[in-house]
């Protein structure tokens, strides 16, 4: 039996028996260096991970903001991304989704350990460092999450396009502006409103800024699409739950003239035109959340929120 999903569902890639797991041996460690938090704890995940036979990776960047840490390599993440067995993060929910989407093009598995606010998908918090022996030990599962795809047509061409864990948001860009936004699902249309923008989340971007905006808990292994309004100037704008096999088509458009942006898992924003298509779809990438202490969604959810 999954110990994340309490079925046997075989979604979760490892199991909780230690002749099917993975022992681990090279990890990654990535800190967000912005937390002063997550360096002054670096040295000590470095010291509980650290032994003869264990490779252990930093940011190149980190030569020069810490402290040097004797016996670890330090690299480009994208280098150490291709050649770890793991990511270990430091930071909030935040720091996971910025590594998210590389580790996922090369199918690295992330553990995060909790230094910002809620830190919804990291797994220990600061003072639970020793619970990283079981990696040494198999005992740890995989969890594995759907990711949604976005991309932009302009013109018959593809003018952006980029992977999310979290959510996929379209939102004004001025202040007392309204947005117009007409949403179909495989070419046929479900609804439109007024307000400050939509929200395209998966299950795990379900209690992000999609539960602050009103829309529903959705548990991970469901992989569902759910599309939700922000602000919308109308009762009858509701939240839509999808199928992960249907293709959303959005189009969004400001009073006025003024720009609207589309987001993914809340980076850098690009201006989407009126005649602009906005498509997302199920990604075929996925991240893969390592799990150690076996608590359901349902306990997380209870702690977290």
């Amino acid at each position: 039996m999954c110990r994340i999903c309490r079925t046997s569902c075989g979604r979760h890639m490892r199991s909780w028996t230690a002749d099917t797991v993975m022992f681990m041996n090279s990890f990654f460690i990535y800190p967000n260096t912005r937390k002063d938090g997550a360096l002054a704890l670096l040295p000590q995940v470095c010291a509980q991970l650290g032994r003869a036979d264990v490779r252990l990776m930093l940011p190149s960047q980190l030569r020069t903001m810490a402290p040097e840490i004797e016996g670890v390599d330090y690299l480009e993440p994208e280098a150490a991304i291709r050649s770890a067995d793991v990511a270990i993060v430091l930071g909030g929910d935040g720091t996971m989704l910025r590594i998210a989407r590389e580790a996922a093009r090369h199918d690295l598995p992330l553990l995060g350990i909790n230094v910002g606010h809620v830190g919804f998908m990291t797994e220990l918090e600061p003072g639970e460092l020793g619970e990283m022996e079981k990696l040494f030990k198999g005992y740890y599962s995989i969890d594995s999450r759907m990711m949604l795809h976005v991309s932009v047509i302009r013109n018959q061409r593809v003018v952006y396009e980029n992977d999310a864990l979290n959510d996929i948001v379209i939102a004004k860009g001025a202040a007392f502006r309204v947005v117009r936004v007409c949403i179909s699902a495989d070419d046929e249309e479900v609804t439109q409103f007024n307000g400050d923008g939509v929200i395209v989340a998966t299950p795990t971007g379900s209690t992000a800024y999609g539960l602050s905006a009103g829309g529903p808990v959705i548990e991970p292994s469901a992989e569902n699409l759910v599309v939700i309004p922000i602000c919308a100037h109308a009762l009858t704008a509701k939240s839509f739950v999808f199928s992960p096999e249907r293709r959303i088509m959005l189009a969004a458009s400001c009073e006025g003239g003024s720009e609207v942006f589309i987001s993914a898992d809340g980076g850098q924003g690009f201006a989407v035109r009126p005649d602009d298509r906005v498509i997302i779809t199920h990604s075929p990438l996925r991240t893969r959340l390592v799990r150690l202490k076996g608590l359901s969604f349902y306990k997380i959810l209870q702690q977290k929120l």
